[in-house]
């Protein structure tokens, strides 16, 4: 398994099981040792993150271990032979999936319906019903959903495939039936977050402007510009080079380009991708650079925490330029990560297809980059920009259609699950008019906040009899009671159902509530 002949000799009596090594050569070309209880993996560059994997916690979640030695000794088995074959970070995402597990265990120890030992769980104690509690505890309490679920699952068909006693086909082939689903993906792209979703056009107009006017030091626009016409992945950034940072001259024409290594492909060996940059970002970088060839280009940046560095660059620069969003009213919230998601953004609303999106942002499959595609009939930026200034707050809130009847819908081959008028995830009320229309996708409704971010995605089918009056009057209701209390964020969000809603009452021909919740920006 790529593990070294040292081991460490446990005192249990697992004669079965082989013994943990003492030296692990890692997928990231490192060594990790297991002589203590704290294990240290290190990713692949000079300057990449640190992971702890701390067996202590292990026994630190009741009062006695809740795990035996043999089924501790197998988990550390299973995360040793990970190491060899995975990145540092997913090691430590998989450490902390089975830790969540474990933790579970120890809230539902004395549920005899669950047949929980607290004295002693062996991985041989792990049945359907147990996995199922946990797959449904993960899917409502954690953001993870069941993320958790599929990393146990497959652990234990690690354990399957090495035949060790404690693991069994019949339960694999039980766990295996058991469908799920992960964290929800795209959604601050798809409904446009304000502080973590694409920057507006606005927003990129005013960013590009104060590139111009030179504002904030040459290394903080340096790293704007990157990010600005590259879409970099932070971590990227940091791996650049002075060695990938290339300067061609021909027949007096000279151009810049940068060799941008692809952190996404599981390779020990480096793999870079070039990409052009403009004469403005090429002459810029040379009066920053400094150093021999393979020292790191943005090399002002904290070693210690470089990717840190990068995100206060980016404050100070909005800092120093004073620029306020035009969505929030407040100094623009600045990432790398809005920076990527707004050029895959714009190159949807050009017309690039899946496969180019992937290919400008170095991934190997297409289901990360769907979302761009899907939402760009919810770009409204250059309706708004030819739209009259009054009522430019309303454009194109509400993308979906209007249906007669859920018949008709069904009829249109559309989804056959209704949307119901009420929102759980707040305090309001049951409404009993029926629900307040169907989801136009094939594989039924999302997890994102349904009824009410239905208004705002253009898979939505609103109903001409829906109780749309009845809950935009809720919700207005709601926001005017919370002033005080509800969260910024969420009230803006609201804020935006509810001029989607009114959208959907003025082409229904019905008139709005007139109560005004008091946030409500028109």
């Amino acid at each position: 398994m790529g593990m070294t002949s040292e081991y460490r000799h446990d005192t249990s009596d697992d004669s079965d099981l082989p013994p943990i090594p003492q030296r692990i050569f890692s997928r990231d070309g490192t060594v990790v040792e297991t002589l203590t209880s704290v294990w240290r993996l290190t990713s692949a560059s000079k300057i990449g993150l640190k992971y702890q994997l701390n067996w202590n916690l292990l026994d630190q979640v009741g009062t006695t271990p809740l795990l035996t030695v043999r089924a501790r000794h197998l988990l550390q088995l299973h995360l040793a032979d990970r190491i060899t074959k995975k990145t540092a970070g997913t090691v430590r995402g998989d450490y902390k999936h089975m830790l969540r597990f474990v933790r579970w265990l120890a809230t539902c120890a004395t549920d005899r319906a669950l047949g929980v030992n607290f004295q002693g769980f062996n991985w041989s104690n792990l049945d359907e019903g147990l996995a199922s509690a946990f797959l449904a505890w993960g899917m409502k309490h954690t953001a993870e959903k069941g993320n958790h679920f599929v990393c146990l699952r497959a652990f234990y068909g690690w354990g399957v495939a090495r035949s060790y006693s404690d693991f069994h086909w019949d339960t694999l082939h039980q766990l295996q039936s058991i469908s799920t689903v992960g964290n929800a993906k795209g959604h601050h792209v798809r409904f446009r977050h304000p502080v973590k979703g694409p920057f507006s056009s606005d927003e990129l107009f005013q960013i590009r402007k104060a590139l111009q006017a030179k504002k904030g030091t040459d290394q903080d626009r340096a790293i704007i510009m990157l990010h600005l016409e590259l879409g970099l992945n932070p971590y990227a950034s940091v791996q650049i080079t002075n060695a990938d940072f290339r300067r061609y001259e021909i027949e007096q024409v000279i151009t810049y380009q940068v060799d941008v290594p692809r952190i996404k492909k599981r390779t020990i060996h480096r793999e870079v991708k070039r990409r052009p940059i403009s004469d403005t970002l090429g002459q810029l970088l040379e009066q920053v650079q400094q150093g021999e060839p393979n020292d790191q280009l943005l090399h002002w940046l904290p070693p210690g925490a470089p990717e840190l560095g990068i995100r206060k660059a980016m404050r100070r620069f909005v800092k120093a330029a004073g620029i306020v969003s035009s969505h929030t009213q407040m100094m623009l919230s600045m990432t790398p990560r809005r920076f990527r998601t707004s050029l895959a953004t714009h190159l949807a609303a050009q017309g690039a297809s899946n496969f180019h999106i992937a290919e400008i942002l170095d991934h190997t499959d297409l289901q990360n980059v769907r979302v761009y595609t899907q939402t760009v009939p919810s770009i409204a930026d250059q309706v708004a920009a030819a739209t009259d200034p009054i009522v430019q707050p309303l454009v194109r809130r509400f993308l979906g259609k209007i249906a007669d009847s859920f018949e008709a819908v069904s009829c249109q081959g559309s989804s056959q699950q209704i949307i119901p008028a009420f929102a759980p995830h707040l305090p309001l009320p049951l409404l009993n008019a029926g629900g307040v229309g169907s989801c136009g996708k094939k594989d039924g409704l999302c997890r994102l906040l349904p009824p009410l971010s239905c208004y705002l995605c253009p898979c939505f089918v609103a109903f001409r009899s829906g109780p749309h009056q009845e809950m935009l009057s809720t919700l207005l209701t709601f926001l005017q009671h919370s002033e005080e209390l509800a969260d910024g964020r969420i009230k803006r969000q609201l804020d935006d159902v509810c001029l989607a809603i009114r959208e959907v009452l003025a082409q229904l021909g019905i008139p709005a509530p007139t109560q005004d919740s008091g946030s409500e920006t028109v």
